[in-house]
């Protein structure tokens, strides 16, 4: 019997190739993998958005419904004759517009297992993780759009305050500030992923929480529990450089990196959180469609 019979050679008396690499991939193997998956999935969300909207069913439907939003809280800071009330709830209420979108990714992570494809990329060897932070990612570059066409239709139109020059670095932190709070939705759809049913109350809870403390409608609590949440809530310290900025004042860097910090913080904890969440339903056999 020949080497090649008994699998032990080639046919040219060789030794035979390792059908399987030894080891693990290299860094920059990974590396590059890790970007093709986020890739595909930023690709795949592009697409589901194509699905949901229009370009004129976008702009004239969903985008002036929230410039309306945002002229609604301004009129009630004009209603009580605060011209300050109205140009701090008019920025706030425009500015929150990208961070509140970033909350969609809860309801694309549950989308994933209705669907019934959430169980094909449990069975995949590539990071289940990866893969579902970037299918949301549409819902943070629609808001900041909508944040930005907020600011610039609304400050004109009733005359709020706005220094164009710093409109820039605005915008780049309400980014890092849309980034934060996408990495608290990510943490909510480790709940989201196990109870599909939750995912309206972790929205909408999550919205309440941030228009209240985070500096949007009201001032941010000094002292008490509810200052330390603020404090470790995504936009609370984005929006108070933004709030500078606009005024014409310097970047505030300490807020900026306080808002980078708690980015990090809720993108490590997203980590943790929905990895374990979904290995627990593959140990558990709980993941049905439901």
């Amino acid at each position: 019997m020949t080497d090649l019979a008994l699998g032990t050679g080639t046919a040219a008396g060789g030794p035979a190739p390792d059908p399987v690499p030894a080891g693990r991939p290299a860094p920059a193997a990974r590396l590059r993998a890790a970007g093709r998956q986020v890739a595909y999935g930023a690709l795949a969300s592009y697409q589901d958005y194509r699905a949901m909207f229009t370009l004129r069913t976008w702009l004239f439907g969903w985008t002036v419904r929230l410039i309306c939003q945002v002229l609604f809280f301004a009129g009630l800071g004009r209603l009580v004759g605060s011209p300050s009330a109205e140009t701090y709830l008019a920025f706030g209420n425009a500015a929150v517009l990208g961070p509140l979108g970033a909350l969609g990714v809860v309801s694309s992570t549950v989308g994933e297992r209705v669907s019934g494809t959430l169980q094909f990329l449990l069975l995949s060897r590539a990071s289940t993780f990866l893969v579902l932070a970037s299918r949301g990612l549409h819902w943070m570059a629609d808001g900041l759009l909508t944040s930005t066409i907020a600011l610039c239709v609304v400050s004109p139109l009733l005359g709020v305050p706005l220094h164009w020059a710093a409109l820039p670095v605005i915008l780049a932190v309400l980014c890092l500030s849309t980034v934060s709070c996408y990495c608290l939705a990510l943490c909510m759809t480790s709940v989201s992923v196990r109870r599909p049913g939750s995912r309206m109350y972790l929205t909408a809870g999550t919205t309440i929480v941030l228009m209240l403390l985070a500096g949007v409608t009201t001032a941010v609590p000094g002292s008490g529990a509810a200052g330390l949440l603020a404090r470790v809530l995504p936009l609370t310290h984005g929006l108070s450089a933004a709030r500078t900025l606009a005024a014409g004042g310097p970047l505030d860097l300490g807020a900026v990196a306080g808002e980078a910090a708690v980015a990090a913080g809720w993108g490590l904890l997203a980590w943790l959180l929905l990895t374990r969440a979904l290995r627990h339903t593959v140990r558990t056999g709980s993941l049905s469609l439901r």
